[in-house]
């Protein structure tokens, strides 16, 4: 798409400027917004159903793909060949994305996945984060680094950076290229790496060495236990923020007439919910519990079915994320 179409485009509302841009070829999925100020420029467009852009946002790229719920927030710059996001990734406000436009310029961020404020990601020679990654506040990623002049023994760096499922990039990171972070590893803040490191490590410093492994394989009785920690705070929260009461009966948080159970599906009814952290029930059985009005909190796939909305379930959802668990409404 050229400039000049751009920016009438990006001066009108999303219900006229996503019509348009259908008729145009590019493919943006029900429910999408394109929102006031935001300059869109790419060749191939592909963009999910409940998509977010904007307002006020720069996107250039040959091909952008971005999967259902993603969003990119306001006041962001983005200019990269080939972008690619998951479904449910969101890049937040006042995040630079930029990159030269050659043959390795792109960034591809999975499922669920995070880049939080005041990022700057260099994509020039590619960028790949994995799912449910958090890449923190203020953090630099580094492909491409060089200023003195290589012809008078300069250095210069250059390589792809590539980071793994499940990992944590706390604030004030910086990544240099050639670097690859394995699947549930953690860094900590203002952290300077230089090098590559395996799964499962708590990585910080500067520059970052191992610090030790993190252990992510928890028995049943354990995940129990921690659900039962984060329904205790709850129950604190609710009663200092809502004025609601609570009780443990039988292994149930209650609140009046409104049960919370982990595992336990007897004696359930209309309002109550199932947290499901260990059992594994069948869809049938889910089906009948939410036929019945009870909301299922499924942990091992990140959804929460509502089977009848209520103060408790909207509160519940939000307070959990506290936790790193990322509920996502069926």
């Amino acid at each position: 798409m050229n400039r000049f179409a751009g920016l009438l485009l990006a001066l009108l509302p999303s219900f006229i400027n996503v019509p348009l841009r259908r008729i145009m070829g590019q493919r943006i999925g029900r429910g999408s917004k394109i929102r006031f100020g935001t300059l869109l420029l790419a060749d191939s467009v592909n963009i999910g159903k409940d998509v977010s852009l904007g307002p006020l946002c720069f996107i250039k790229a040959e091909k952008l793909t971005l999967g259902d719920h993603s969003r990119i927030k306001s006041l962001s710059y983005v200019s990269t060949r080939i972008i690619t996001f998951g479904q449910y990734v969101h890049s937040s406000p006042f995040v630079i994305i930029s990159g030269e436009f050659n043959e390795h310029s792109s960034l591809e961020v999975g499922d669920h996945s995070r880049i939080f404020p005041f990022c700057l990601l260099d994509t020039g020679e590619g960028i790949s984060v994995g799912k449910q990654t958090a890449v923190g506040t203020g953090t630099y990623i580094y492909t491409h680094g060089s200023w003195s002049d290589y012809l008078h023994g300069g250095p210069v760096l250059l390589g792809s950076v590539s980071i793994g499922d499940h990992v944590q990039i706390p604030t004030r990171v910086i990544i240099l290229p050639n670097v690859e972070i394995g699947n549930y590893s953690i860094i900590g803040a203002g952290s300077f790496v230089n090098k590559s490191f395996g799964p499962n490590l708590l990585i910080a410093g500067s520059p970052a060495k191992v610090i030790k492994e993190v252990n992510h394989e928890l028995s049943a009785e354990e995940k129990r236990k921690r659900m039962n920690e984060i329904l205790k705070a709850f129950a604190g929260y609710m009663a200092f923020h809502c004025k609601m009461k609570s009780e443990v009966q039988e292994g149930k948080l209650i609140f009046g007439n409104i049960k919370v159970a982990v595992d336990d599906a007897e004696n359930l009814n209309g309002g109550d919910i199932l947290v499901l952290v260990n059992k594994l029930i069948d869809k049938a059985e889910i089906a009948a519990l939410i036929f019945k009005g009870v909301s299922v909190l499924d942990y091992p796939i990140t959804r929460i079915t509502i089977g009848h909305k209520n103060k408790i379930t909207s509160k519940l959802i939000p307070f959990v994320r506290r936790y790193g668990i990322r509920l996502y409404i069926d």
